[in-house]
């Protein structure tokens, strides 16, 4: 048992940063983000378990952007802080690295003090970017959009989201999801598009509770790959045709309880 608590310590540590684990209070704003369903496996790498088969999470990251809180039924745009993972518009979060939370970043970091979050009664975000910055040439990129990993081509721009996963048993058996925008115009990849029929942008809307100072988010992997069969396909790109099985990702990133406040016993106020 106490070998298992330790564990859990390591694991929050890796997962949310120290002042999760040692009760430090957070600066206002400043809102650490967990996935509770991944474990410390091998090779610093983290596992997770879908459809009762274990997986190897090579690839977890996304981005933010839009970033408001609802103030007596208004919606106030907000600001990230700058940082090397965020600008003032976009944040980007990674969370794959299981041994240097450095190469991580699981904090969003917005500019609001204290009194205004206390009247909050909804924080809203966006799971994406918007089209201006999704499309900019690689060359002209700035921190964080300068990712290559996270992005797939001018016309096609960024991945919103990026997942993969490697089946322990199989291990040359890998499965993908990048969320991005598709149906965009551009005649070359090269080309900066007018319009992209599917924007693919994802609206989180997340009720607070109103005088809660410490803001944490818990998100989930096997909520997102709810009745996602990872066998179907090998990869889903959203920006291109895709199989019918990455729509049910899709779905569960606009329908599921996928990411949602740490704090069971606050009643959240209605938005």
């Amino acid at each position: 048992m106490f070998f298992r608590w330790i564990g859990v310590c390591v694991l929050c540590v890796l997962c949310s940063g120290c002042e999760y684990f040692t009760g430090k209070p957070s600066a206002p704003g400043d809102i650490p983000v967990t996935f509770t369903d991944l474990s410390l496996g091998e090779k610093c790498a983290f596992d997770v378990v879908v459809n009762k088969a274990l997986w190897k999470v090579n690839y977890l990251a996304m981005y933010l952007s839009e970033p408001e809180i609802k103030v007596e039924g208004r919606w106030v745009p907000l600001n990230f802080i700058e940082n090397r993972w965020q600008s003032k518009d976009v944040a980007l979060l990674q969370f794959h690295h299981a041994c240097d939370d450095t190469l991580n970043n699981t904090h969003i970091r917005v500019d609001a003090n204290d009194a205004l979050l206390k009247r909050a009664t909804a924080l809203r975000l966006t799971l994406g970017l918007d089209f201006d910055d999704n499309h900019i040439p690689q060359a002209e990129q700035i921190p964080p959009l300068n990712k290559p990993a996270m992005f797939q081509s001018t016309r096609e721009g960024h991945n919103f989201f990026r997942l993969e996963l490697q089946n322990y048993r199989e291990p040359s058996t890998i499965w993908s999801f990048l969320l991005a925008s598709g149906g965009c115009d551009g005649e070359t990849s090269d080309s900066k598009p007018t319009v992209c029929h599917q924007p693919n942008r994802v609206t989180i809307s997340l009720p607070m509770a109103q005088n809660v100072s410490q803001l944490n988010l818990l998100a989930s992997l096997q909520q997102i790959l709810f009745r996602v069969n990872l066998n179907d396909v090998a990869e889903c790109n959203m920006a291109k045709i895709h199989h019918e099985s990455c729509e049910k990702v899709m779905k569960n990133l606009t329908g599921r309880e996928w990411l949602r406040w740490d704090a069971p016993e606050k009643v959240y106020l209605k938005s």
